[in-house]
């Protein structure tokens, strides 16, 4: 399924922090958050460094090359943690934490964020009522190398892996355009979460090839 990819490796993190910070400088969440763009830059280059060790503590981070044209994050809901990768994870992020700090406004990023909750509501509805399924997380393709297939690439092969364990796969985006991208991926709009305090919506979407959600009436 993936042989087609590489595991994300060292040399891979300071391409995979660039592509990251290019593919989300204009996403609507964190324009939402950082909406001065020379900042949000700023802070997004350091951020990014420890959400891959964050992700990749808890799942499998995929480059589609040693170039790291795209990369995107899988991860197994219902696996236990690797608990050493989450505390090497943690110490990154511990060495790092303090520079970010100084960066963000703190006050109103924490009032922001506490906004979000309702839009994070429909994966947790998912953990709790299901014991296995996949996600996938931070799907990017670098700027410079977008239209040449590398999206269709990733995504097909969490497919292939949705497939092979006769799951499902959920994940989550801030604009229509990746709606569109996905559902010709296979993939059905579960909710668009809109708020009157947040100027954007989130879009949760399901690959669920066996109907295993289809059934159950969802409460959230």
């Amino acid at each position: 399924m993936y042989d087609h990819l590489k595991k994300l490796q060292k040399k891979h993190l300071k391409k995979a922090t660039e592509v990251l910070t290019e593919s989300f400088i204009d996403n609507p969440m964190f324009v939402y958050f950082f909406p001065i763009p020379k900042k949000r830059r700023k802070i997004l280059r350091s951020v990014f460094p420890m959400v891959l060790r964050i992700l990749q503590s808890n799942g499998s981070l995929y480059v589609t090359s040693d170039h790291v044209e795209g990369l995107f994050c899988v991860s197994q809901h219902g696996e236990k943690t690797k608990i050493g990768k989450l505390i090497l994870a943690a110490l990154s992020c511990t060495f790092r934490l303090p520079g970010v700090l100084i960066q963000l406004p703190l006050i109103d990023f924490l009032r922001k964020a506490s906004l979000l909750q309702s839009s994070n509501s429909k994966l947790y509805y998912y953990k709790s009522n299901y014991e296995h399924f996949l996600l996938v997380d931070s799907v990017c393709v670098d700027p410079t190398h977008r239209h040449q297939g590398h999206m269709t690439t990733m995504m097909r092969a969490a497919v292939a892996e949705t497939n092979q364990k006769r799951t499902f796969c959920l994940l989550q985006t801030e604009t229509i355009q990746n709606v569109r991208i996905y559902t010709h991926l296979g993939f059905s709009l579960v909710e668009e979460i809109t708020s009157d305090e947040i100027p954007f919506s989130t879009f949760v979407m399901i690959y669920d090839p066996f109907d295993l959600t289809t059934n159950r009436e969802l409460d959230t």
